[in-house]
């Protein structure tokens, strides 16, 4: 069973309430693998993509820390990877995404972490040119029972900012 702590503070002046500054220590608590579950990106909602995971390690790039991340997905049976490097932005709450490689150099976004607590990771990501602002659901598990699925439903639809985007979200990981 999963005990979900909602995130919340009190605001600074000009800061939203609940926003998860990407300190040394978020990046830390991210490290390892996730299994994507939910998403409303196109690209992770296609038929014939499953098996999502996200495997991220912290790295020093000069004086800051970034977290490099591998996308690993099996596409038509095969596995596939993207690689990138999530740089924290200027604000304190935002990554900005600069893929490595080729084909990967002409992707990029801002994301944010909405909550990242006991298991279950919310990311959120801007509009781009291949898609829609939306959230991606993770968990360090690979498959979730139906009562964890419903769990996190709950907790999606209980919260206004993930609440707005559980249209736009379909389940992924079913593989």
């Amino acid at each position: 069973m999963w005990i979900i702590i909602e995130v919340t503070r009190t605001a600074r002046l000009g800061e939203a309430a609940g926003v998860i500054h990407m300190t040394d220590k978020i990046m830390k608590e991210m490290e390892g693998r996730w299994f994507l579950q939910y998403s409303g990106c196109p690209m992770w909602k296609a038929g014939n993509i499953d098996t999502i995971s996200f495997n991220y390690t912290l790295e020093h790039r000069g004086e800051e820390l970034v977290l490099k991340d591998v996308v690993e997905y099996r596409k038509n049976g095969r596995m596939r990877m993207k690689s990138g490097i999530d740089i924290p932005g200027d604000d304190g709450r935002t990554f900005q995404w600069r893929g490595i490689g080729v084909g990967n150099k002409l992707f990029r976004g801002k994301s944010r972490v909405l909550m990242n607590e006991d298991g279950i990771l919310v990311i959120w990501f801007e509009r781009t040119l291949g898609s829609q602002e939306s959230i991606d659901v993770l968990t360090r598990k690979r498959h979730l029972t139906s009562k964890e699925s419903e769990y996190i439903l709950g907790i999606l639809e209980k919260n206004n900012e993930y609440s707005r985007f559980i249209g736009n979200i379909d389940a992924v990981n079913i593989g």
